[in-house]
């Protein structure tokens, strides 16, 4: 690859990893191109050498944010010798995570953006939402737990749920006692709790 397209590629990918984040932290619609590319220091037309329209920034983008989200979340899930749903939950339901919109979960951040976009959009989020659901209930497969897709459904929806409902009411004690609450619950769910318990019997 020569310089110039080596050079076009490596700007390229930061448009898209800088949209993804921006868009994360304040919606599809919630920063313009002129913006975006300021904040990069491009110019504004510079963008049109990268993308034929905004749209395809977006699709792009989008495409990133939920591919990453969902690698983080088997990251979590699965760096050990057995699938550890606690860990992944400790993380997702931290106060750190709800801060900290730009490098967290695409769904929770973005899913009522989708509700209001096209085909498209929501078919992206659609597959990433599977292949999450998919993740979410090997893991459960593996600790024994009945019904794990249903489960899985279950348990993802209480996260994004959650995760939404504590940012909706900033840094507060109501935030906090969301992030708690569904972390107990999720964990009964799960019998974390149960595991956790006849472990430190056992030691």
């Amino acid at each position: 690859m020569g310089h110039s397209r080596a050079s076009k590629a490596i700007t390229h990918a930061r448009l898209v990893e800088a949209a993804a984040a921006r868009f994360k932290e304040r919606g599809v619609d919630g920063i313009s191109l002129s913006d975006l590319m300021k904040d990069l220091k491009l110019t504004h037309g510079g963008f049109y050498r990268h993308f034929d329209s905004r749209d395809e920034l977006v699709a792009e983008a989008l495409e990133l944010a939920l591919t990453d989200s969902g690698q983080v979340m088997r990251e979590y899930l699965f760096d050990g010798p057995k699938p550890d749903i606690g860990r992944f939950v400790d993380v997702y339901l931290g106060e750190a995570h709800r801060d900290g919109r730009a490098a967290g979960c695409a769904v929770a951040a973005l899913a009522a953006d989708a509700a209001r976009k096209g085909i498209d959009v929501q078919a992206q989020f659609r597959t990433q939402i599977e292949r999450n659901i998919e993740a979410m209930a090997e893991a459960l497969e593996a600790d024994s737990i009945d019904d794990p897709r249903g489960t899985a459904l279950l348990i993802l929806s209480v996260l994004y749920g959650a995760l939404t409902m504590a940012r909706a009411v900033g840094d507060s004690a109501l935030s906090r006692e969301v992030l708690r609450t569904a972390r107990k619950q999720i964990l009964k769910i799960t019998g974390t709790p149960k595991r956790a318990r006849a472990k430190a019997k056992k030691n």
